[in-house]
């Protein structure tokens, strides 16, 4: 027999979750604690040998993506319990690993991802 979920009991440490979302829009979600939502803006469209990528042959590359931050968190709490503002701010271009974050597609078609702030590797002039 299949409990119904009202039954069923969880644990989920704040840290765990990646945001607020009110709307059914990812673009509008609100990182919690030390998260960035970021949106791809630019990806390689050639290989390093000239080859042009098709849609279906792109994949989340290493390097060469750039990532246009979109909302931040409030910032972890340090030992007082006082938040520690990060130094990432709405508008910024960002890089980061390929590995890290959550993907999400927004209802317009743009590929979202959230991360921690400490997985942007360099903030980009």
């Amino acid at each position: 027999m299949v409990k119904p979920i009202s039954s069923v009991t969880a644990s989920i440490m704040q840290d765990d979750m990646v945001g607020i979302l009110e709307t059914n829009n990812v673009k509008d979600m609100k990182p919690l604690n030390d998260r960035v939502l970021t949106k791809v803006v630019g990806a390689e469209e050639k290989t390093a040998g000239g080859f042009l990528l098709t849609e279906a042959t792109k994949e989340k590359p290493l390097v060469g993506t750039i990532y246009q931050v979109i909302a931040v968190g409030p910032g972890p709490l340090n030992e007082e319990g006082k938040r520690k503002a990060l130094s990432i701010c709405p508008g910024n271009t960002v890089m980061y690993s390929k590995y890290d974050g959550n993907e999400y597609k927004g209802t317009d078609g743009s590929n979202y991802i959230a991360l921690r702030a400490f997985d942007v590797m360099a903030m980009l002039l």
